[in-house]
Parts: C-alpha cells; sequence; structure tokens
C-alpha cells in the first residue's frame, strides 16, 4: 500500500485526479450528447447523425498518421527549450498532419461538388471529412499537453467542454425548430469542436511559438526514415484502432440501416463506461512507462504496468456488475426499442472488461519498440476478424457482430502481450500484480529486499 501511495505521488496525484475527472466527465456527457441528440432528432435523422460522427471520429484517428504517438515516444521533456529542442520532431509533425488534414479537406470539396449525384447518407460525407479534419488537429493536441502534465488542457476543451455544449446547442436548436437533420447535427458539433481545438492551437503557440513550422538548424536534425518507418506502421495501427470503434457501426449502418445503427453505437458506448478507469489511468501513466522503457528500466515498468492494469481490471469488473443491473433501464431512455438487444449490450460490456484486464495493452508495443510487429500482428488478426464478421453477423446478426469483436480484442492483446513479455519481460495482465506480491513475500522470507526500480535489461 506504501509503494501504491509512492506511485500515485509520483504521476502527481493533481494529474491523476483531473485525469479521472475529466474522463469522467466525457463519459457521463457523452451520454448526455447521445440522450440529447436522439430525443432532438427521428429515429431515422438521429441514425445519420451517428453514421456520420462514426465516419468522421475514424478519419480523424487514422488521417492523424500516428503523429501524436510519434510525439510521446520521441519527445523530451527535460531540458526542453522553446524553438530550440525537439524542433525536428514539431516540423516533421507538422508535416504529416498537414498532409492528413488538407487531404480531407480536398476530399470534402470534391464530394460537395458532386453531393446532389449521390445518395443519402452518401451526400452527406463531407460533413463527417470536415469532422475528421478538426478531429486530427485534437487527437495531436491532446497528446501534447499530456506530455507536459497538463491534463486540464490535453482533455478538458474536447472531452468536458465540446460535449456539454453539444449536449446544451443540439436540444435548444430543436425546440426552436432548427434543427430537423442529422447532417445539420453534425455540422453543429463540428464547429463547435473547431472552437476547442483552436483554443488549444492558440495555448500550444504561446507555449512553443511559430516553431512548428520553422525548419530545424540542420536538415540532418530528422531522422527521416526512421520517423517515416514509425509513422506508417502508427497510421495503420490507428486504422485498426478506428475500425474496432466503428467499423461495425458503420458497416451495419450500410448493410442494415441507420436505425440499427444508432441502437448498435449506444450500446457500445455504454459498454466503453467500463475502459473509463484504463483511458483515465494511462492519460497520465503512458508518459511515464514510456520514461521506463528510454531508461531500460524493466523492474519499475513491470511494477509500474501490474498496479495499473489490476487497478483498471478491478474497477471495470465492478462497472460491469452496475451495468448488467442497469442496462436496460439506460437503454430504455435512449429508446424503448432498444431493450429488446440487451444481450448485446453485456457481449459488448463484458469485451470492455477483457480490455481493461490487459492494462496499457498495445501501447506498451508502441513505445517499447515494436511497432512493426503489431502492425504485421494486427493485419492478420484483422483478416480473420473480417471473416468472423462476415461468417457471425449473418448468423447471429448484432449478437454475432459483438462477438466477432470481442474475439479480434482479446487476440490483440493475448499476442500483444507476448511481444511485450519476449522482449521487455513486462507482464501487462491484472494477475500480474499477484504475482509481483508474492515474490515481494518470498524475498522478505528469505530475509533479503524487495527488488528495486532501475538498472532494467529492456532493450528497445
Amino acid at each position: 500500500m506504501d509503494r501504491l501511495r509512492a506511485l500515485v505521488a509520483g504521476a502527481g496525484l493533481r494529474r491523476l485526479f483531473w485525469s479521472l475527472s475529466s474522463r469522467f466527465g466525457s463519459t457521463l456527457l457523452s451520454f448526455a450528447v447521445l440522450f440529447a441528440a436522439s430525443h432532438a432528432l427521428e429515429t431515422a435523422e438521429y441514425g445519420l447523425y451517428i453514421f456520420l460522427f462514426s465516419v468522421g471520429t475514424s478519419l480523424g484517428v487514422i488521417f492523424v498518421f500516428g503523429q501524436h504517438v510519434v510525439l510521446v515516444k520521441h519527445f523530451r521533456l527535460k531540458d526542453h527549450a522553446r524553438g530550440e529542442t525537439n524542433q525536428a520532431l514539431f516540423v516533421f509533425n507538422a508535416l504529416w498532419l498537414a498532409a492528413g488534414c488538407g487531404g480531407q479537406l480536398v476530399a470534402a470539396l470534391a464530394l460537395w461538388w458532386f453531393a446532389d449525384g449521390l445518395p443519402s447518407p452518401y451526400n452527406a460525407l463531407p460533413i463527417a471529412l470536415l469532422f475528421g479534419a478538426v478531429f486530427t488537429l485534437s487527437e495531436y493536441f491532446q497528446n501534447y499537453f499530456r506530455i507536459h502534465g497538463q491534463i486540464v488542457l490535453a482533455l478538458v476543451p474536447r472531452e468536458n467542454l465540446w460535449r456539454l455544449l453539444c449536449a446544451i446547442t443540439l436540444p435548444l436548436l430543436a425546440w426552436g425548430g432548427y434543427l430537423t437533420s442529422g447532417a445539420a447535427a453534425t455540422e453543429i458539433v463540428t464547429a463547435l469542436l473547431a472552437v476547442m481545438v483552436g483554443y488549444q492551437a492558440a495555448r500550444f503557440v504561446a507555449q512553443e511559438g511559430l516553431a512548428f513550422f520553422r525548419a530545424p538548424a540542420r536538415s540532418g536534425d530528422i531522422p527521416w526514415r526512421q520517423w517515416n518507418r514509425e509513422t506508417l506502421n502508427f497510421t495503420a495501427n490507428g486504422f485498426f484502432n478506428s475500425a474496432s470503434s466503428y467499423l461495425e457501426t458503420i458497416l451495419i449502418g450500410i448493410a442494415i440501416g441507420l436505425e440499427v445503427a444508432a441502437f448498435y453505437f449506444v450500446a457500445y458506448r455504454i459498454a466503453m463506461l467500463l475502459t473509463l478507469p484504463v483511458l483515465a489511468i494511462d492519460t497520465v501513466s503512458v508518459p511515464l512507462i514510456s520514461a521506463k522503457f528510454q531508461e531500460n528500466d524493466r523492474v519499475g515498468a513491470q511494477r509500474l504496468v501490474a498496479m495499473l492494469s489490476a487497478g483498471s481490471f478491478a474497477l471495470a469488473l465492478v462497472g460491469g456488475v452496475f451495468l448488467f443491473v442497469t442496462g436496460p433501464f439506460i437503454l430504455h431512455l435512449f429508446d424503448p426499442a432498444f431493450v429488446e438487444h440487451f444481450d448485446v449490450l453485456v457481449l459488448l460490456s463484458l469485451a470492455a472488461i477483457s480490455h481493461a484486464f490487459f492494462g496499457p495493452g498495445t501501447w506498451l508495443i508502441m513505445i517499447g519498440g515494436g511497432e512493426s510487429y503489431l502492425l504485421r500482428m494486427r493485419s492478420v488478426v484483422f483478416v480473420f476478424y473480417c471473416l468472423a464478421l462476415y461468417v457471425l453477423g449473418t448468423r447471429y446478426g448484432l449478437d454475432g457482430v459483438a462477438i466477432a469483436g470481442w474475439i479480434q480484442l482479446v487476440a490483440v492483446h493475448l499476442l500483444s502481450r507476448r511481444w511485450v513479455m519476449r522482449n521487455w519481460q513486462v507482464d501487462n495482465m491484472a494477475t500480474a500484480l499477484f504475482r509481483l506480491r508474492r515474490a515481494d513475500r518470498r524475498a522478505r522470507e528469505a530475509g533479503g529486499s524487495v527488488p528495486a526500480t532501475g538498472g532494467g535489461d529492456g532493450r528497445m
């Protein structure tokens, strides 16, 4: 217990508090937005809003081109000087972000030009692309402020203020008769997110100046080959992350109907409530774990990861029991017709608890030098996932879709753990904490000391 208190103090109790508060508030406000939109729009238009939101968010996650992860991995906070250190990294990020945002904006303009000849919902895709471009910048700025320990700046603008404004604005406009379509609702949430990202951009410039656009003193300062390789790997992994979160909703909207897609999205969001501890703890812990890896501190990384995974799993398990009892009531709040699909919510919740069991999961590979392995592994798993999605979805409907996603998640985590164990001797499962406690107890009984952190033999 003393060690756990020391860990919390080392991470910064204030940062952990803001991370937990913001993540918890984000989840509640996300439900508030979904609830407000479901009552502000007719079911079909609500389904269109969910479809466009899912497409836009998935594009935003993909077309950040992994620069938010490259930033976390290579940014050196110690002795950072504005406009001098990390200069090459900022310029590299800027080039890829310009390509990602610019590409989405050009695609949005092209689709808008031909929108009149496209059927619904594809004629509204320009809005989703515009939302994706803004979301791309939001992803990057979140991680920039995380590195600096500025958790409020990292999370509050998008996770709290944006959602709060959406939850208030959508029903007010519907009450006034100004909100009649899912496309219009997507335009509103895009504009509000742009305001939040604009504020973060202003704070970024205040801290770093315009170094983002200024070339480094020496062209050789940018290790193009290494960072480009990592960018491609992180981009591919971003695609897989996006697919695991939104592909099922998008495919359901295309193949079955927007109304069913709306239910699945709501159920998925409810289940993701159980991953809140993982998201909150990762926000603070991933930079700390990255520092342990950079220092080759294998023992310290293991202790940190084991405690975080065990805590995340315990909280998710308690939340799962609560959700099993209250799930039907929550679904009824959105739409009484959703209650008949409660079994889908149960399956999605079990998947979320499984995710919490593996703690930081794929983050350990991305910051530990295993990007290529993760890409190859997820590519293979994705092929089998698509097959399972077709077979199980065709045979069991929405239950089969949820089961296919669960199988994919567990497979990715098990194979990720295998790499981390082989290369870093770090076990990220929640049960690793029990092995550490047994090892500490045996050391005390033998009259020895508990292994200290530092001086590990991990390798990049």
